[in-house]
């Protein structure tokens, strides 16, 4: 059986060539062909793959036979449509998130991935880190209990991407919100259904029509709720991603640190462990424990690394999705829906998604 992966990546940008170089690192795969818009770019693809075709026409990329799975690295509010054509091609998907930026996209998406035998991945580098796995081995152990309320955050003072990657000024924060809702829903399996959500406008950023920090509050039927800060404008000196999750049963905290006065913590106490009652600091930070040797030194503290390893897996084993479009939407839905409540002085706004 023929295991080899003709990788082809639409952006080529950063973050794109940054992806393709650890993608290519992988026996059997090899990046086939590149496409952007900007021949600059696609300089850059020659000069990294010589034996790659590069193109600036995606429908000429997607006809050329040559790929067996496409990567898409376009800025974000620009996934969607690349996705959708790329499912229809028959091509495997890797898409860097959010992977829709309306509710229409989100159906479009779902529709093709429902009438495609081929494997949808969502990009959610975070969902890969070591203490969100521990988290979820917690919860599966019965250690959290139900969660009833969620805390988290993404922190992140953008300064001048706002001007080398201008479509981040136009991208309300609250939307990319996969980075801070994946992880939790790993635990939270009912679909967020409320939300009510507020922005600050921008005394830092100075951006037109732009919040330089907006808050989310969301609730499923049940009646748990998940408080979610988004600030891309700030100066904050610390980490990016911390969460708290109360369960009925235990706690668990991650804390991303402040700068040089301290540093990121991983906590948990449980009324259902003896000895774990108190509070105790948990050895666990970004990197998975089995992939400490091989993604040492790769993207986002080895999740990319990940990433890549699970999806190259599934589509060698015909196995299922490791972060399939259904769990990318339940992240990625409920953002936009936020964004419209702040749009709307923070009314109160029900969250649908495609399976409804």
């Amino acid at each position: 059986m023929d295991h080899s992966i003709s990788l082809g990546v639409v952006g080529y940008g950063g973050r794109g060539r940054g992806m393709c170089r650890l993608a290519s690192s992988f026996p059997g795969v090899t990046i086939v062909a590149a496409c952007d818009t900007a021949a600059d770019k696609l300089d850059l693809a020659r000069e990294d793959y010589p034996d790659a075709r590069t193109f600036d026409d995606f429908e000429a990329m997607l006809s050329s036979g040559t790929l067996t799975a496409l990567l898409v690295e376009t800025p974000g509010w620009d996934h969607a449509g690349f996705c959708v054509r790329g499912l229809e091609h028959g091509l495997h998907v890797m898409s860097d998130v959010p992977f829709v930026y309306t509710v229409e996209e989100g159906e479009k998406l779902w529709e093709a991935d429902q009438n495609s035998d081929s494997l949808f991945m969502c990009g959610a580098n975070p969902n890969m880190w070591g203490f969100i796995q521990a988290a979820v081995d917690l919860y599966e152990q019965g250690f959290l209990g139900e969660p009833y309320y969620m805390e988290t955050e993404y922190i992140h003072n953008l300064g001048s991407l706002f001007v080398t990657t201008p479509w981040r000024s136009r991208f309300p924060s609250i939307k990319y919100c996969t980075h801070s809702l994946g992880p939790l829903l790993r635990i939270l399996k009912e679909d967020l259904r409320e939300v009510a959500c507020f922005g600050t406008s921008a005394p830092v950023s100075g951006l037109p029509n732009y919040h330089d920090a907006m808050t989310a509050l969301f609730q499923t039927d049940c009646g748990a709720v998940v408080k979610l800060t988004t600030c891309f404008a700030n100066h904050f000196k610390g980490g990016n991603h911390s969460c708290r999750i109360f369960g009925a049963h235990g706690y668990f905290e991650r804390f991303s640190g402040r700068g040089g006065l301290a540093g990121p913590f991983t906590t948990f106490n449980s009324s259902k462990l003896t000895g774990a009652e108190a509070p105790m600091k948990l050895d666990v930070d970004t990197m998975l424990p089995a992939y400490a040797q091989k993604a040492a030194n790769t993207g986002h503290g080895g999740a990319d690394y990940v990433l890549f390893d699970r999806f190259f897996e599934a589509i060698r084993t015909n196995g299922p999705s490791p972060v399939n479009l259904r769990d990318g939407l339940r992240m990625t839905l409920p953002g936009i829906f936020a964004a419209e409540s702040a749009a709307n002085g923070g009314e109160k706004t029900r969250i649908v998604y495609p399976w409804d």
